[in-house]
């Protein structure tokens, strides 16, 4: 295990605030080969990126992050994908490098093959350079691998579709068999939270201690073992943390090949692990059960159809823009 491996497989978050310690080390993990993840909502996190980037543009890559329909209608996110990169790359002042898309809320196959889409896909690849779309997936988006098999044979040469969501030791969009499935067919996946340290996270002990972020780390290392295609997303709050990590990581690398040798074997923890399985942190799709269980959610759906047609007006109701 090296920069190599760490430069391929970890994604850099966090670091919204501009001050002189979060460029530091934002450059020093733009040097490093890191992808930076971000979005036009993390307060001053792209000007961190400007600001850290001044000298070391032609190595800057990101993947950031977009928003599609978004389902309150009064929120600056309501608008179209396109006017979203459009400010992200005004605030960078260049295109990065390497330049990967996260894109939020539910979006249909069909809305991603539709005429509006083939076009948004062919401007943002020859303006951006923008060619791997990642999709954010919760169980209730139903995003099959079939599905995603046929986007990508849709889309083949052009841009490249994987999936995106949260995963780690105790909380999971992803199951056994889904992760299987994606090593198969080389499906590339993003894991956001592979620490279990963020507020998404709905089981964590009281305590992160170092034991429990060793079982997340070796986790993740295990996916990648299981498939090379698997990136993980984490934050750090200082060069000394990130350094930390960077060892813990390394030395880790041999317990990648053996399953959790510890006393929380995969077979007691499995019944206790959270798959975020009616869950749409967005509030735009709802499971079948929790319209029967909250009829009130199907007159609030309706009205946020119409009044959203009403305002998409604005860029003539084509949310790629």
């Amino acid at each position: 295990m090296n920069k190599f491996i760490l430069k391929n497989h970890i994604i850099a978050g966090g670091l919204t605030h501009l001050n002189d310690k979060n460029i530091e080390l934002r450059e020093k993990q733009i040097n490093d080969g890191l992808f930076i993840h971000t979005c036009n909502d993390y307060d001053n996190s792209l000007e961190v990126i400007k600001e850290a980037s001044l000298k070391t543009k032609n190595k800057v890559k990101i993947i950031s992050k977009v928003y599609y329909n978004y389902p309150n209608i009064y929120d600056r996110r309501f608008r179209s994908l396109l006017s979203q990169i459009h400010e992200q790359r005004s605030r960078l002042g260049f295109n990065p490098l390497k330049w990967d898309l996260q894109l939020c809320c539910y979006c249909t196959i069909n809305q991603l093959v539709s005429r509006n889409a083939q076009n948004f896909f062919k401007l943002i690849k020859k303006e951006f350079g923008i060619n791997k779309i990642y999709l954010e997936i919760y169980p209730v988006y139903n995003y099959s691998e079939n599905k995603i098999q046929i986007l990508n044979h849709f889309y083949e040469g052009e841009i490249m579709f994987g999936l995106i969501g949260y995963q780690n030791f105790r909380n999971r969009i992803f199951n056994d068999k889904q992760l299987i499935k994606y090593a198969q067919n080389s499906t590339q996946t993003i894991f956001i939270g592979i620490l279990g340290k963020g507020k998404q996270n709905k089981l964590f002990p009281k305590n992160m201690d170092k034991d429990f972020i060793k079982k997340n780390i070796i986790y993740f290392l295990n996916n990648i073992k299981n498939n090379k295609l698997t990136k993980g997303i984490t934050n750090f709050s200082s060069i000394e943390q990130y350094e930390n990590f960077y060892d813990l990581f390394t030395n880790l690398q041999a317990e990648a090949n053996i399953i959790f040798k510890d006393n929380e074997s995969y077979s007691k923890i499995k019944d206790k692990i959270f798959y975020f399985q009616r869950y749409d942190q967005y509030g735009g799709c709802y499971s079948l059960k929790d319209y029967l269980l909250k009829p009130k959610l199907i007159l609030s759906k309706i009205k946020n159809i119409i009044m959203g047609l009403f305002k998409a007006r604005s860029f003539s109701n084509n949310y790629f823009g």
